[in-house]
């Protein structure tokens, strides 16, 4: 793919009752849901942020009985770009991870692994069957609806560094004090920033958190709190003259929105 290795190229949300979820992002986020068309479950719809035939922000997949009751959860989930997913799963495993689902292909689409880091935090790699690149990530602003921002919230700064940096060869020589809760510290899938990661303070949330852009954060977040979720953190102020809020969708699934700072 023309993505670099570690850049997010899709995003999964895993859901107990699409029924809720989705009307409940579509008033935040403004997104629409198309079934994809599956024969078979579990269901799966494709999440759009525009009309165009390619205007995908990611999927979303209802939880049957069955994955639940074999410990799937409603999540946010990244696919991260490598070139080889066979060999990707097997240093994984090698460097301390977990391969939950070993590689497999999705026809016409791509081979996939679903997969934790050593400590636990899961997500996907993938590489695509065709040459085209992915647009879910948007680095800089622009399009509202895809993610802006993906945030590491881990125990082991240091470890989890290392583990990414072997994985996907992320750069992550530049760093942001953040006094007592330590450094922020950007990842970089070749020259471009795809989001940082920071050490997990006392009582917060773990794993990956996806900052998906809207056009005015007050707005979004009284879309939330209208439609069944709850703010976990935000609005605040962060670098780039830009705003971001952290909140919980009616399943308790964690995300955040992104979006311009306003006078």
């Amino acid at each position: 793919m023309a993505n670099p290795t570690g850049e997010p190229i899709w995003y999964e949300l895993m859901t107990r009752d699409l029924g809720v979820t989705a009307p409940f992002y579509a008033a935040v986020v403004g997104w629409s849901f198309v079934d994809a068309g599956m024969d078979d479950p579990p269901s799966y719809s494709f999440i759009k942020y525009g009309e165009g035939e390619h205007d995908a922000a990611g999927g979303a997949m209802q939880l049957s009985p069955e994955m639940v009751a074999g410990g799937a959860r409603p999540m946010w989930a990244a696919y991260f770009c490598v070139e080889d997913v066979d060999d990707t799963a097997a240093r994984l495993a090698t460097a301390g991870g977990t391969v939950l689902m070993p590689p497999s292909d999705i026809e016409g689409v791509g081979r996939m692994a679903f997969v934790t880091d050593p400590q636990g935090n899961p997500f996907y790699v993938m590489r695509g069957f065709h040459d085209a690149d992915s647009h879910v990530f948007a680095a800089e602003g622009g399009t509202y609806g895809r993610c802006g921002w993906n945030e590491l919230i881990t125990p082991d700064l240091e470890a989890a560094l290392d583990f990414y940096r072997g994985l996907f060869g992320y750069d992550t020589d530049e760093r942001m004090s953040m006094g007592a809760m330590g450094d922020y510290v950007f990842l970089k899938a070749g020259a471009k920033a795809i989001g940082a990661a920071m050490t997990a303070m006392e009582g917060s949330s773990r794993g990956w958190r996806f900052y998906f852009r809207v056009p005015d954060i007050h707005a979004a977040r009284s879309a939330i709190e209208t439609h069944g979720g709850t703010i976990v953190f935000g609005p605040e102020e962060v670098p780039g003259d830009e705003v971001i809020v952290l909140a919980q969708d009616p399943e308790g699934t964690i995300f955040g929105l992104l979006a311009p700072k306003k006078d």
